[in-house]
Protein backbone atom coordinates (compact mmCIF):
# COMPACT_ATOMS: atom_id res chain seq x y z
CA UNK A 1 0.00 0.00 0.00
CA UNK A 2 1.16 3.30 -1.12
CA UNK A 3 2.53 5.56 2.68
CA UNK A 4 0.50 8.50 0.71
CA UNK A 5 -2.83 6.62 0.40
CA UNK A 6 -2.93 6.72 4.18
CA UNK A 7 -3.64 10.60 4.33
CA UNK A 8 -4.83 11.87 0.79
CA UNK A 9 -8.63 11.33 2.39
CA UNK A 10 -7.92 13.32 5.61
CA UNK A 11 -8.20 17.39 5.49
CA UNK A 12 -6.28 20.04 6.62
CA UNK A 13 -3.51 18.49 9.19
CA UNK A 14 -3.67 15.47 8.00
CA UNK A 15 -2.81 16.11 4.88
CA UNK A 16 0.72 15.07 4.01
CA UNK A 17 2.91 15.75 0.34
CA UNK A 18 5.27 13.06 -0.96
CA UNK A 19 8.08 15.33 -0.65
CA UNK A 20 7.49 15.88 2.86
CA UNK A 21 7.30 11.62 3.43
CA UNK A 22 10.69 11.77 1.66
CA UNK A 23 12.06 13.77 3.63
CA UNK A 24 10.26 11.94 6.73
CA UNK A 25 12.30 8.59 5.71
CA UNK A 26 15.47 10.07 5.47
CA UNK A 27 15.46 9.78 8.90
CA UNK A 28 12.85 6.93 9.58
CA UNK A 29 11.11 4.45 7.48
CA UNK A 30 7.31 5.37 7.50
CA UNK A 31 5.17 2.32 8.06
CA UNK A 32 2.47 1.95 5.98
CA UNK A 33 0.77 -0.06 7.77
CA UNK A 34 0.74 1.25 11.45
CA UNK A 35 0.07 -1.38 14.21
CA UNK A 36 -3.17 -0.91 16.57
CA UNK A 37 -4.80 1.90 14.06
CA UNK A 38 -8.39 1.07 12.73
CA UNK A 39 -9.54 3.91 10.92
CA UNK A 40 -6.13 5.12 9.20
CA UNK A 41 -7.84 7.71 7.15
CA UNK A 42 -10.58 9.68 8.96
CA UNK A 43 -11.96 13.32 8.53
CA UNK A 44 -11.93 13.68 11.93
CA UNK A 45 -8.47 12.72 13.31
CA UNK A 46 -10.28 10.32 15.13
CA UNK A 47 -7.88 7.70 14.49
CA UNK A 48 -8.06 5.13 18.19
CA UNK A 49 -4.99 2.90 18.58
CA UNK A 50 -2.76 0.17 20.57
CA UNK A 51 -5.44 -0.27 23.25
CA UNK A 52 -6.65 3.19 23.37
CA UNK A 53 -10.19 2.26 22.42
CA UNK A 54 -13.55 4.54 22.82
CA UNK A 55 -14.08 2.49 26.15
CA UNK A 56 -11.32 3.64 27.98
CA UNK A 57 -12.53 6.54 30.18
CA UNK A 58 -9.54 8.13 30.65
CA UNK A 59 -8.74 8.46 26.94
CA UNK A 60 -12.08 9.50 26.12
CA UNK A 61 -11.59 11.95 29.12
CA UNK A 62 -8.66 13.30 27.51
CA UNK A 63 -9.95 13.55 24.19
CA UNK A 64 -12.92 15.41 25.45
CA UNK A 65 -10.85 17.68 26.94
CA UNK A 66 -8.58 17.92 24.02
CA UNK A 67 -11.94 18.90 21.65
CA UNK A 68 -12.30 22.10 23.65
CA UNK A 69 -9.07 23.38 23.03
CA UNK A 70 -8.51 26.12 20.43
CA UNK A 71 -5.27 23.76 18.29
CA UNK A 72 -4.30 24.85 15.18
CA UNK A 73 -5.28 21.73 12.83
CA UNK A 74 -4.28 23.90 9.20
CA UNK A 75 -0.55 24.09 9.16
CA UNK A 76 1.39 21.46 7.73
CA UNK A 77 3.97 20.71 10.66
CA UNK A 78 6.40 19.29 8.88
CA UNK A 79 9.74 21.94 9.70
CA UNK A 80 7.64 23.72 12.30
CA UNK A 81 10.32 23.52 14.54
CA UNK A 82 14.37 23.35 14.66
CA UNK A 83 16.33 20.13 15.39
CA UNK A 84 18.95 20.59 18.59
CA UNK A 85 22.75 19.79 17.27
CA UNK A 86 22.99 18.50 21.17
CA UNK A 87 20.42 19.30 23.78
CA UNK A 88 20.98 19.66 27.39
CA UNK A 89 18.34 18.64 30.17
CA UNK A 90 18.16 19.76 33.86
CA UNK A 91 16.24 17.82 35.98
CA UNK A 92 14.12 20.38 38.30
CA UNK A 93 10.73 17.93 39.94
CA UNK A 94 8.81 20.69 38.76
CA UNK A 95 6.45 20.06 35.77
CA UNK A 96 5.94 23.95 35.56
CA UNK A 97 8.09 26.82 35.51
CA UNK A 98 8.42 31.04 35.50
CA UNK A 99 7.83 32.12 31.85
CA UNK A 100 11.43 31.86 31.47
CA UNK A 101 12.85 28.81 32.49
CA UNK A 102 16.61 28.01 32.62
CA UNK A 103 16.66 32.43 33.36
CA UNK A 104 15.17 31.92 37.07
CA UNK A 105 18.30 32.10 38.51
CA UNK A 106 21.23 33.79 37.00
CA UNK A 107 23.49 31.55 39.63
CA UNK A 108 21.54 28.02 38.41
CA UNK A 109 23.07 25.08 36.41
CA UNK A 110 20.60 25.80 33.65
CA UNK A 111 20.95 29.33 33.19
CA UNK A 112 24.57 28.78 32.75
CA UNK A 113 23.86 26.16 29.79
CA UNK A 114 21.22 28.08 28.67
CA UNK A 115 24.00 31.03 28.27
CA UNK A 116 26.42 29.17 26.98
CA UNK A 117 24.81 27.69 24.43
CA UNK A 118 23.12 31.66 23.64
CA UNK A 119 27.06 32.54 23.28
CA UNK A 120 27.90 29.66 21.03
CA UNK A 121 25.63 28.75 18.49
CA UNK A 122 27.54 30.90 15.38
CA UNK A 123 30.65 28.93 16.25
CA UNK A 124 29.10 25.44 16.52
CA UNK A 125 26.57 26.63 13.28
CA UNK A 126 28.44 24.38 10.85
CA UNK A 127 29.73 21.56 13.15
CA UNK A 128 27.35 18.60 14.01
CA UNK A 129 24.30 17.73 13.05
CA UNK A 130 21.10 19.48 13.66
CA UNK A 131 20.15 23.46 14.01
CA UNK A 132 20.10 24.61 17.71
CA UNK A 133 21.94 24.41 20.74
CA UNK A 134 19.51 23.75 23.34
CA UNK A 135 18.68 23.95 27.56
CA UNK A 136 16.08 22.65 28.77
CA UNK A 137 14.60 22.08 32.40
CA UNK A 138 11.85 18.85 32.82
CA UNK A 139 10.14 17.33 35.71
CA UNK A 140 12.75 14.40 36.15
CA UNK A 141 14.22 14.37 39.60
CA UNK A 142 16.94 16.60 41.04
CA UNK A 143 18.64 15.33 44.40
CA UNK A 144 16.36 17.22 47.32
CA UNK A 145 18.68 15.99 50.09
CA UNK A 146 21.56 18.07 48.71
CA UNK A 147 21.55 21.87 49.86
CA UNK A 148 23.22 22.97 46.75
CA UNK A 149 21.48 21.18 44.08
CA UNK A 150 17.99 22.73 46.07
CA UNK A 151 19.91 26.25 45.40
CA UNK A 152 20.39 25.11 41.57
CA UNK A 153 23.92 25.55 41.48
CA UNK A 154 24.51 22.09 41.51
CA UNK A 155 23.24 19.25 39.52
CA UNK A 156 23.38 16.14 37.24
CA UNK A 157 22.40 17.21 33.24
CA UNK A 158 21.33 14.85 30.64
CA UNK A 159 22.91 15.09 27.47
CA UNK A 160 21.10 14.28 24.12
CA UNK A 161 20.92 12.43 21.70
CA UNK A 162 24.47 11.22 23.21
CA UNK A 163 22.10 9.60 26.57
CA UNK A 164 24.76 10.59 28.71
CA UNK A 165 24.90 12.33 32.37
CA UNK A 166 27.46 15.01 33.33
CA UNK A 167 27.06 14.26 36.82
CA UNK A 168 27.19 16.72 39.83
CA UNK A 169 27.45 19.45 37.32
CA UNK A 170 28.17 23.10 39.51
CA UNK A 171 27.53 26.64 37.64
CA UNK A 172 31.08 27.86 38.05
CA UNK A 173 32.23 24.76 36.30
CA UNK A 174 29.75 24.81 33.07
CA UNK A 175 31.64 26.79 30.97
CA UNK A 176 34.93 24.68 31.40
CA UNK A 177 32.85 21.30 31.10
CA UNK A 178 30.92 22.60 27.78
CA UNK A 179 34.13 24.24 26.22
CA UNK A 180 35.75 20.47 26.98
CA UNK A 181 32.59 17.93 26.13
CA UNK A 182 30.84 19.84 23.71
CA UNK A 183 33.67 20.14 21.04
CA UNK A 184 34.19 16.09 21.19
CA UNK A 185 30.47 15.11 20.84
CA UNK A 186 29.61 17.09 17.98
CA UNK A 187 33.17 16.30 16.00
CA UNK A 188 33.03 12.54 16.71
CA UNK A 189 36.74 12.66 17.13
CA UNK A 190 37.06 10.83 20.65
CA UNK A 191 34.60 7.34 20.57
CA UNK A 192 31.94 7.03 23.17
CA UNK A 193 34.47 4.40 25.67
CA UNK A 194 37.10 6.43 25.39
CA UNK A 195 35.44 9.86 25.93
CA UNK A 196 33.71 7.77 29.16
CA UNK A 197 37.43 6.68 30.75
CA UNK A 198 38.55 9.82 30.28
CA UNK A 199 35.64 12.04 31.77
CA UNK A 200 35.07 10.58 35.03
CA UNK A 201 32.28 12.79 35.39
CA UNK A 202 29.87 11.10 32.54
CA UNK A 203 27.97 7.84 32.82
CA UNK A 204 25.44 6.58 29.90
CA UNK A 205 21.87 6.99 30.43
CA UNK A 206 20.73 3.07 30.86
CA UNK A 207 17.42 4.02 28.84
CA UNK A 208 16.47 2.89 25.61
CA UNK A 209 14.08 5.94 24.79
CA UNK A 210 13.04 9.65 27.05
CA UNK A 211 9.65 10.78 26.17
CA UNK A 212 9.58 14.54 27.21
CA UNK A 213 6.07 16.07 27.04
CA UNK A 214 5.54 20.29 27.16
CA UNK A 215 3.88 20.65 30.10
CA UNK A 216 4.79 24.48 30.83
CA UNK A 217 1.10 26.28 31.81
CA UNK A 218 2.96 29.55 32.53
CA UNK A 219 3.52 29.75 28.30
CA UNK A 220 0.61 28.05 27.74
CA UNK A 221 -2.60 26.83 29.58
CA UNK A 222 -2.69 24.41 26.03
CA UNK A 223 0.26 22.64 27.09
CA UNK A 224 -0.65 22.24 30.83
CA UNK A 225 -3.92 21.16 30.16
CA UNK A 226 -2.85 18.39 27.89
CA UNK A 227 0.62 16.59 29.28
CA UNK A 228 -1.10 15.42 32.31
CA UNK A 229 -3.72 13.17 30.12
CA UNK A 230 -0.84 12.34 27.74
CA UNK A 231 1.81 11.37 30.18
CA UNK A 232 -1.12 9.20 32.20
CA UNK A 233 -1.93 7.25 28.69
CA UNK A 234 1.66 6.57 28.08
CA UNK A 235 2.61 5.49 31.25
CA UNK A 236 -0.46 3.17 31.25
CA UNK A 237 -0.03 1.35 27.72
CA UNK A 238 3.67 1.07 28.39
CA UNK A 239 3.30 -1.20 31.38
CA UNK A 240 2.48 -3.96 29.52
CA UNK A 241 4.90 -4.01 27.72
CA UNK A 242 7.43 -4.27 30.76
CA UNK A 243 8.92 -0.42 29.41
CA UNK A 244 7.67 1.78 31.75
CA UNK A 245 10.22 3.58 34.58
CA UNK A 246 9.29 5.82 37.36
CA UNK A 247 11.87 7.17 39.16
CA UNK A 248 12.86 4.62 41.31
CA UNK A 249 13.07 1.90 38.69
CA UNK A 250 16.85 1.62 37.96
CA UNK A 251 16.10 -1.45 35.26
CA UNK A 252 18.03 -0.73 31.81
CA UNK A 253 16.13 -0.39 28.25
CA UNK A 254 12.89 1.27 29.81
CA UNK A 255 11.20 4.50 28.68
CA UNK A 256 11.43 7.71 30.80
CA UNK A 257 8.09 9.92 30.47
CA UNK A 258 8.77 13.11 31.98
CA UNK A 259 8.06 16.76 31.34
CA UNK A 260 9.65 19.89 29.88
CA UNK A 261 9.57 23.21 29.49
CA UNK A 262 8.24 24.98 26.87
CA UNK A 263 9.45 23.58 23.53
CA UNK A 264 7.89 26.20 20.91
CA UNK A 265 4.53 25.69 19.17
CA UNK A 266 1.96 25.76 21.99
CA UNK A 267 -0.64 26.25 19.29
CA UNK A 268 0.00 22.46 18.17
CA UNK A 269 -0.43 21.13 21.35
CA UNK A 270 0.46 18.56 22.77
CA UNK A 271 3.74 18.30 21.91
CA UNK A 272 5.60 15.27 22.02
CA UNK A 273 9.75 14.80 21.91
CA UNK A 274 10.81 11.46 21.66
CA UNK A 275 14.69 10.52 21.79
CA UNK A 276 15.63 6.81 20.63
CA UNK A 277 18.95 5.18 21.83
CA UNK A 278 19.47 2.81 19.88
CA UNK A 279 18.33 4.61 16.53
CA UNK A 280 20.13 7.46 17.33
CA UNK A 281 16.74 9.43 16.19
CA UNK A 282 14.89 12.24 17.85
CA UNK A 283 10.96 12.34 16.59
CA UNK A 284 8.96 15.40 17.45
CA UNK A 285 5.35 15.22 16.82
CA UNK A 286 2.97 17.71 17.74
CA UNK A 287 -0.91 17.63 17.97
CA UNK A 288 -0.94 14.23 20.03
CA UNK A 289 -3.68 13.27 21.63
CA UNK A 290 -4.84 10.58 23.89
CA UNK A 291 -5.77 8.39 21.39
CA UNK A 292 -2.47 8.42 19.63
CA UNK A 293 -0.48 7.35 22.17
CA UNK A 294 -1.26 3.52 21.79
CA UNK A 295 0.13 3.32 18.27
CA UNK A 296 3.57 5.48 19.01
CA UNK A 297 3.91 2.83 21.68
CA UNK A 298 3.43 -0.29 19.75
CA UNK A 299 5.40 1.25 16.20
CA UNK A 300 8.54 3.16 17.55
CA UNK A 301 9.13 2.37 21.03
CA UNK A 302 8.25 -1.42 21.45
CA UNK A 303 9.92 -2.89 18.44
CA UNK A 304 13.63 -3.60 17.81
CA UNK A 305 13.09 -1.36 14.73
CA UNK A 306 11.57 1.48 14.70
CA UNK A 307 8.57 2.44 12.78
CA UNK A 308 6.96 5.86 11.91
CA UNK A 309 3.10 5.63 12.05
CA UNK A 310 1.64 8.90 12.16
CA UNK A 311 3.79 11.18 9.69
CA UNK A 312 1.52 13.94 9.22
CA UNK A 313 2.09 15.06 13.21
CA UNK A 314 6.04 14.83 12.92
CA UNK A 315 7.04 18.90 13.44
CA UNK A 316 10.83 18.14 13.04
CA UNK A 317 12.88 14.83 12.97
CA UNK A 318 16.42 14.03 13.21
CA UNK A 319 18.48 10.82 12.54
CA UNK A 320 21.80 11.57 14.22
CA UNK A 321 25.30 9.94 13.55
CA UNK A 322 25.91 6.91 15.38
CA UNK A 323 27.94 7.80 19.06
Amino acid sequence: MNVLGLFKGNKDANAIDQEALTEIEKHIPVTTTPIGIHDPVSDDDSVCSGGCHSDDEDVKRGEEIFQKLKIDKETPLLNTSKTPKIHFIVPTSQIDWQFDACNEKEDSVQYKINKWCNDHMDEYSNVGEGQTLTCSVTSLPKNIMDIEVMKGTKNNVLVLPFFVWIKDLRSENVNDVLDDLVPKLLKHDIDRDQLLREREYLSLAREKAFVFICSHTTRDKRCGVTAPYLCKTFEKLLRPHGLYRDNSDFRPDGVNIAFINHVGGHKYAGNVQIYLKREHTLIWLGRITPKNVGTIIENVLVPDVATLPLPDKVRCIRKYEAW
